[in-house]
């Protein structure tokens, strides 16, 4: 993989493996063809098949036709290049936080169709080296009262961490006084900036997610002693000597394994979102596949190093991608995206579930976006939709749903609007500086 690879090699973003598991059964690779576990269709239609007497026997009451996205641009004032991550306040209508890979959280507020920097405050020992920098940004469960927030950052060539700082509004320059580290991970002997800190969040429980890659070392990404390569649990405590405690339903609770880890055997696990009990994530794949992949129990093992994409050989107690697609110019998931880029690079991300509002605001997507994941691929730009209902198996059927390449970050507005964020100048050394795009989902007509 050449060194220009990173942030979409691994966040990829550009430039460029106890408790009873679950194994999906795993796809035979043919020598003349790939089938891919999520099995794509050329066009779903916007009505129901209908039987030769015109009745739709297969729509039944809750059929919607499926999710079509375009994006408006929000025009902003924010100095972000490398935007990676946003997030919405919920004590303050239109206010949300943009995160740069350069090591800036800004303070914006929504006004229409463009966006307005209240104010920044800067991490200022962020190691921004390729796909390494500022990633990723949570809420507190109980931000309204404590106003804390959390960062996901590399602040070595080795080093990632998550870190707490209570937001000051009155002097949001002062906000950094406030920090101390939740949970920090080491991949000693790291030669690149690549595969660090991923998404992070919360359960319903309360307990924090966090997604680390394997640092490119690989082996780790199997030992249940490792905190690399892993889906870890913690719940966060200024009060612990570690920053946190751990909860008692993760893989290894009796001590046999790391006691955070709730998932192992990732590569580049960039983004992903927890959904009604699950935990879905893009992996970044080296040489073959992408992959999306789901977590519903704890002790699963997706196999990197071991394998790349559907396992077929030396399986027991593997768990297979929820979807996988190869990095074919024809495979069908690019195929459908007419605005494809002709990249050889491929960088997969679980985007966005939407969650209806439970005060009955009107839903701007029409049910269509509920139980729905979208995903996609940074560097070729297509964007896809699957359905995760509770019946959801391995091998779905997903549908293309729009266009936008770069794409770094997802979030719901009060608005009840899904907003999105991505790099404006990549690599770092572009000769053209570009602000970064927000964007507003709309549904598609």
């Amino acid at each position: 993989m050449s060194p220009a690879a990173p942030l979409f090699a691994c966040l990829c973003l550009l430039g460029c493996d106890a408790a009873e598991r679950r194994v999906l059964a795993p796809v035979a690779p043919s020598a003349d063809a790939f089938v891919p576990i999520g099995r794509p269709i050329d066009a779903l239609p916007d009505t129901p098949t209908t039987d030769a007497g015109g009745a739709t026997p297969d729509a039944g009451p809750a059929w919607q036709p499926p999710l079509r996205l375009t994006f408006e641009t929000i025009e902003h004032d924010a100095p972000s290049l490398r935007a990676t991550d946003l997030v919405f306040l919920p004590d303050a209508p239109g206010e949300f936080l943009l995160l740069d890979k350069d090591g800036e959280v800004h303070l914006m507020r929504l006004g229409g169709a463009r966006a307005t920097r209240l104010g920044s405050f800067s991490v200022v020992d962020t190691w921004n080296d390729s796909d390494a920098g500022l990633i990723s940004l949570a809420l507190d469960p109980d931000f309204t009262r404590n106003q804390r927030i959390y960062v996901g950052l590399t602040t070595s060539m080795e080093r990632s961490v998550v870190r707490a700082f209570t937001l000051n509004r009155a002097a949001l320059e002062r906000t950094p006084e406030s920090a101390w580290e939740v949970i920090g991970v080491e991949g000693a002997g790291a030669r690149r900036s690549w595969h660090n800190v991923g998404s992070i969040g919360f359960d319903d429980t309360g307990v924090m997610w966090a997604l680390f890659g394997d640092k490119t070392l690989g082996a780790p990404a199997r030992d249940p002693d490792s905190p690399l390569g892993a889906l870890l649990r913690v719940v966060p405590d200024p009060t612990a000597p570690t920053g946190h405690t751990y909860p008692d339903d993760n893989a290894y609770p009796a001590g046999e394994g790391h006691p955070g880890v709730y998932a192992k055997g990732m590569r580049s696990p960039w983004r992903g979102v927890f959904h009604a009990g699950r935990y879905f994530f893009g992996d970044v794949g080296q040489d073959k596949f992408e992959e999306v992949n789901v977590i519903d129990a704890p002790g699963l093992d997706f196999a990197w190093p071991h394998v790349e994409g559907p396992c077929v050989e030396g399986c027991d107690g593997l768990t297979d991608p929820f979807i996988a697609y190869d990095r074919s110019g024809d495979h069908p998931f690019v195929r459908d995206d007419p605005d494809r880029i002709a990249v050889r690079l491929r960088t997969v991300y679980v985007g966005h579930l939407y969650r209806p509002d439970s005060d009955g605001r009107a839903d701007p997507y029409e049910g269509r976006w509920n139980e729905v994941l979208t995903f996609g691929d940074a560097s070729t730009g297509f964007i896809r939709a699957v359905r995760v209902d509770a019946e959801t198996e391995a091998s779905p059927t997903s549908w293309a749903v729009g266009h936008l390449q770069y794409v770094t970050g997802w979030a719901q507005a009060p608005d009840g609007y899904v907003y999105l964020t991505g790099l404006g100048t990549w690599p770092i050394d572009a000769p053209r500086t570009r602000a970064s795009p927000i964007w507003r989902a709309v549904l598609a007509r």
